[in-house]
C-alpha cells in the first residue's frame, strides 16, 4: 500500500513546478489546497471512525516526504497534519460535536486551519509555563474573552483562523478563533522558506467556539510529536532531492579534465550526508512502528525528539553541502539548492531544534543499564527448574520471554565471563556453548526444521538484547551466523545434513578464510588457489587476519579456482578441514595483548570436491551474501549500547553527570546509538526475512563501527588517568581502553570504512568514477 500512496504523491506533484511556485507566491493556493484535499492526504491519518481515511502515519509519512522532494508550497504540516491530529486525540464530551464538524471541513480542504499553541521561545510542550506570554480566556456572558499571546503561529497568514489553547478558569482549553475576529492582532515572522508566520496578540477576542476543556495539554503534546515525525519525512524527502540533484550535477560537470563525480574527497562528503539522512529515514520508520495507541508516551515523545534531531542536522547538512559542491551557482537564488537550503532551516528551527531536543531526550530517557546494573541475584529456587527446550516462543509473551532468558542467564551462565572485554578462545567459551547447545536454544534464528529456534524479529532482538544485558559474551559462532545461513541459502541437502549438526553441536568450529596478505579490502585480488584433482581440490595459499582460527576445526574459504577470467569471476567458496594434512597456523598478537587472529597456510592440502558450495567459480556472489551477514553482525548496537553502560558506571561514580558539557556530549552520543538501532532493525529484518542484503549495508557497518569509535573515545576521557592505564579494580567491570581499541578493530576488518564509502558511493549513489 505505501509504493501506491508514495507513487500517487508523485504523480500529483508531478503536474505542477512547485519549486516555481515556491519562489513566486508564499500563500496557500486554495484551489491546490481543495486538490489536495481530493487527493485524501487531509484525512489520511485520521481514523475512519472521526470521518477520516484511517491509512495511518506511515501512509502520511510517504506523502510528506514527496512534499519535502518537490517543495510542495502548501503549508500541508501545519494546516493539515497538525490541526487534525489535536482534534483526532481529544476525547472530551465538551465541544465534541464542534470539533467533529470542524474536523470535517478540515479534512474536505474548505476550511484552512492552523494551530496557535506556542507561548514562549524554545518551548516544546504545551504544558510548560507560559511566562508572559499565556493566553487565557476568561466567561463573559455565556461565552469567553481571550486575552495574552501566542508565538511563532504557522501559517500566519492565507488561513480560515486558528485553534487556540488557553488557561480557563477549568484548567487548559482549546478554542477556534476566525482569522477576521475583532481584537485579533498578528504581526508578521515570515520564516526563512519565505512561507508566512506570525505572532498572535489577542485582546478580547470572543472565539467561535469552545472544542474542549479535557485532555488539552496531552492531545496538544500528542499532535506536536506526530507533527514532528512528519516534518521528520519532509525533511528527509528535501534533503535527499537535494542530494540526489548534487550527484546528477557533479557526473556532469568538469573540473581539470574529469567529472567532479570521480573525486574521491566529494565522493565521501556526499557518503556521509546521505549516511545521516538514511540515519533519519530508518529512526523515522522505527518510531512510526513504535507509535503506542495511546499518546503521549514516554517513549513516543523520545522518538519524536531523536528522529527531529536528526532529520533536522541531515537536512540542514545536506542542503549546505549542496551548496558547496554546486560551487558558485550553489550559493544563488535561481538555484534550486536554495530552496532546499531554506525549507531545511525553517523545519529545522520550528517545533524545536536540534539543541532544545537533544536536551529534552536527556531529560526523558532513563539511564542505560551500566556494566553493573544487570541482575546480579543469586540463582534463586525459581532458576533451578527445567527450563523447556522447545515452545511456540513467539506467541510466549515478550516480558514472560525476557523474564525466561534472565533466569537462564542468571542459572547458567558462568559468572567470570560476563562482559568480557575481549573475544574469548575456544576453551574459555565451549561450556557455556553447549550448554546452549543442550538447551536447544545455540541457534536463535535459525529455522526449527534445521535445529533453531526460529525466532520472529520481535523475539531475536529480545533474545539479543537479554544475552547483552547480561554481558553474555560472543561465542565462536562464524558457524552460527555466516555459514549457517549461506548453507541454508546456497548448499545442498547434503552439505546441510553434514556440517549444520557439527556446527548446533559445537562439534565443529568454523572460522572465516577470506582475507589475504594482498587480497583484504581488495578481496577479490585473493590468490590462494585450489586446483582440481579427479574428486579433490588441491588447495595452496595463505590465509590472514582469521578470527581465533588457531581454534577452529573448519574453515570455510574463497579460494581461485580460475586465472584466465575476470578477477570476481573465477573465484570458489570450500569448506576445509584444517586438521588435514599440509594446514598450519600462526597466532597474531593484536595492540590490545590478545592473540585475536590468526594466519593460517595451506601446503597441497586436499579438499574433497563435494565441499564446494554452489557451483565452481561462482563463489563470489556467495561471498558477498556472507559478506552481508558479516557486516550486518558488526552492525549490531550491542557494542555501542554496552560502552553507554560503561561510561555511565564511570560518570556517576566520579560525578560528571553533574557536568553539562559532559551530559549534552553523552546525549548526542546516546541518540547517535538509538539511531544505530533503528538503521540495524531494517537490514536485520531483511536478513530474517530471506532477502538479499542491499549494498546501503555499507552504512550501517560504517555507523555502528565510528559511533562505537567516539564512544570508546569518551569512556578513556570519562576515566581520567585511568583512561591510559591497565585495567583498575576502581572500575569495576569497565576496562578504559578496551571499546575504543575493539572499534579500531571494526572499522577495518568487513571491509575497512573507506572502502564501503567508495562501494555505496559507486553502486547506490551512482558516482561516476567512483
Amino acid at each position: 500500500m505505501l509504493d501506491a500512496v508514495r507513487d500517487s504523491a508523485r504523480d500529483f506533484l508531478r503536474r505542477r513546478d512547485h519549486r516555481q511556485r515556491k519562489r513566486t507566491d508564499a500563500a496557500p493556493d486554495r484551489d491546490v489546497w481543495q486538490e489536495i484535499a481530493e487527493m485524501g492526504w487531509l484525512a489520511m491519518a485520521v481514523p475512519e471512525t472521526q470521518g477520516g481515511l484511517g491509512l495511518g502515519w506511515h501512509a502520511l509519512a510517504a506523502v510528506m516526504e514527496e512534499a519535502g522532494r518537490a517543495q510542495l508550497p502548501e503549508p500541508l504540516l501545519a494546516a493539515g497534519v497538525l490541526p487534525a491530529a489535536v482534534l483526532a486525540q481529544l476525547r472530551d464530551d465538551t465541544g465534541a460535536a464542534a470539533r467533529q464538524a470542524l474536523l470535517d471541513e478540515i479534512c474536505a480542504g474548505s476550511r484552512i486551519v492552523g494551530l496557535a499553541w506556542q507561548e514562549a521561545d524554545g518551548q516544546l510542550e504545551a504544558g510548560e509555563a507560559a511566562g508572559a506570554f499565556g493566553v487565557s480566556a476568561t466567561p463573559r456572558d455565556a461565552a469567553w474573552l481571550l486575552n495574552g499571546e501566542k508565538r511563532h503561529v504557522v501559517p500566519g497568514a492565507g488561513v480560515d483562523g486558528w485553534l487556540v489553547s488557553a488557561d480557563s478558569e477549568h484548567g487548559p482549553a482549546l478554542y477556534y478563533v476566525d482569522a477576521d475576529a475583532p481584537g485579533l492582532h498578528l504581526t508578521a515572522r515570515p520564516r526563512a522558506d519565505g512561507s508566512a508566520a506570525c505572532h498572535l496578540r489577542l485582546e478580547q477576542v470572543a472565539p467561535r467556539q469552545l472544542l474542549a476543556r479535557q485532555g488539552v495539554l496531552d492531545a496538544l503534546d500528542a499532535a506536536l510529536d506526530l507533527a514532528r515525525l512528519m516534518q521528520a519525512a519532509e525533511l528527509v524527502g528535501g534533503a535527499r532531492q537535494v542530494l540526489a540533484d548534487t550527484v546528477q550535477y557533479l557526473n556532469t560537470r568538469q573540473q581539470f579534465g574529469r567529472a567532479l563525480a570521480s573525486f574521491q574527497a566529494l565522493q565521501h562528503r556526499l557518503v556521509d550526508a546521505v549516511m545521516q539522512v538514511e540515519l533519519a529515514a530508518n529512526g523515522l520508520q522505527g518510531a512510526l512502528n513504535a507509535l503506542p495507541d495511546a499518546l503521549p508516551s514516554p517513549a513516543s515523545r523520545l522518538d519524536a525528539s531523536r528522529v527531529k534531531a536528526r532529520a533536522a542536522q541531515a537536512a540542514v547538512g545536506a542542503a549546505r553541502l549542496a551548496i558547496q559542491l554546486h560551487g558558485a551557482i550553489g550559493y544563488t537564488d535561481e538555484c534550486d539548492v536554495s530552496l532546499y537550503f531554506r525549507a531545511a532551516l525553517h523545519h529545522a528551527a520550528w517545533l524545536g531544534n536540534a539543541t532544545a531536543h537533544r536536551r529534552r531526550f536527556a531529560a526523558l530517557a532513563p539511564e542505560p543499564a551500566s556494566a553493573d546494573d544487570a541482575d546480579d541475584a543469586a540463582p534463586d529456587a525459581a532458576t533451578a527448574v527445567a527450563f523447556p527446550r522447545d515452545a511456540d516462543w513467539n506467541a510466549m509473551p515478550e516480558p514472560a520471554f525476557r523474564a525466561m532468558l534472565q533466569r537462564f542467564f542468571r542459572a547458567h551462565y558462568p559468572e567470570a565471563l560476563r562482559h568480557a572485554h575481549w573475544r574469548l578462545h575456544w576453551d574459555e567459551i565451549k561450556p557455556w556453548y553447549f550448554t546452549l547447545s543442550r538447551q536447544g536454544w545455540i541457534a536463535p534464528s535459525w529455522p526449527r526444521e534445521h535445529g533453531g529456534m526460529g525466532l520472529s524479529p520481535a523475539r531475536l532482538i529480545a533474545y539479543i538484547e537479554e544475552a547483552e544485558r547480561y554481558g553474555v559474551a560472543r561465542a565462536p559462532d562464524q558457524g552460527l551466523v555466516m555459514l549457517g545461513p549461506i548453507l541454508l541459502r546456497y548448499g545442498t541437502e547434503a552439505q546441510r545434513a553434514r556440517f549444520l549438526p557439527g556446527i548446533l553441536s559445537g562439534e565443529d568450529v568454523w572460522a572465516q578464510g577470506y582475507s589475504e596478505p594482498d587480497a583484504g579490502s581488495d578481496l577479490a585480488a585473493l590468490r590462494c588457489e585450489a586446483v582440481a584433482d579427479g574428486d579433490a581440490l588441491v588447495v595452496t595459499g595463505q590465509k590472514t587476519w582469521s578470527t581465533l582460527a588457531q581454534d577452529a576445526t573448519h574453515m570455510f574459504m574463497l579460494v581461485r579456482t580460475d586465472k584466465t577470467v575476470k578477477k570476481q569471476a573465477g573465484i570458489s567458496f570450500l569448506l576445509v578441514d584444517l586438521r588435514s594434512p599440509g594446514v598450519s597456523r600462526r597466532p597474531i598478537r593484536t595492540l590490545s595483548g590478545h592473540e585475536e587472529f590468526c594466519e593460517v597456510f595451506f601446503d597441497q592440502v586436499r579438499v574433497p570436491r563435494a565441499n564446494l558450495v554452489g557451483e565452481l567459480n561462482a563463489g563470489w556472489t556467495i561471498a558477498k551474501a556472507l559478506l552481508g551477514f558479516e557486516r550486518l553482525f558488526s552492525g549490531s548496537p550491542k557494542h555501542a549500547n554496552h560502552a553507554l553502560g560503561q561510561i555511565h558506571a564511570v560518570a556517576r561514580q566520579r560525578g560528571l553527570l553533574d557536568d553539562a558539557a559532559f551530559v549534552d556530549r553523552l546525549t548526542e552520543l546516546r541518540m547517535d546509538s538509538a539511531d544505530l538501532v533503528a538503521m540495524y532493525e531494517v537490514f536485520a529484518d531483511m536478513a530474517r526475512s530471506g532477502r538479499l542484503l542491499p549494498p546501503e549495508l555499507s552504512l550501517l557497518k560504517i555507523w555502528a563501527s565510528e559511533t562505537h569509535e567516539r564512544l570508546g573515545a569518551l569512556l578513556i576521557q570519562a576515566c581520567d588517568e585511568d583512561g591510559g592505564g591497565a585495567l583498575s579494580a576502581d572500575l569495576g567491570r569497565v576496562h578504559p581502553q578496551a571499546p575504543f581499541i575493539n572499534a579500531l578493530a571494526a572499522t577495518i576488518f568487513s571491509g575497512t570504512n573507506e572502502i564501503q564509502r567508495n562501494v555505496y558511493a559507486k553502486q547506490v549513489l551512482g558516482l561516476q568514477g567512483a
